[in-house]
């Protein structure tokens, strides 16, 4: 898929709507998370994808998840 936006612009637009950047080429919806994996820094999703979590995006994650 092509898009004529960057990903910074697309994450502005969706934030509100239960988005997360989780790495710096991944924005992720946060409804289809099916499995958080701490020691890997990692996320399942439903669709049995992988997302690699960055370090510095771990902790803001975690706060997310448990609100």
């Amino acid at each position: 898929i092509i898009v004529s936006k960057t990903l910074k612009e697309y994450e502005e637009l969706l934030t509100p709507h239960l988005f997360f950047r989780v790495h710096h080429s991944h924005l992720i919806n946060l409804r289809h998370i099916k499995l958080f994996r701490k020691s890997d820094s990692d996320l399942q999703m439903s669709d049995l994808s992988n997302v690699p979590v960055a370090t510095r995006k771990k902790d803001d994650l975690l706060k997310i998840l448990n609100s």
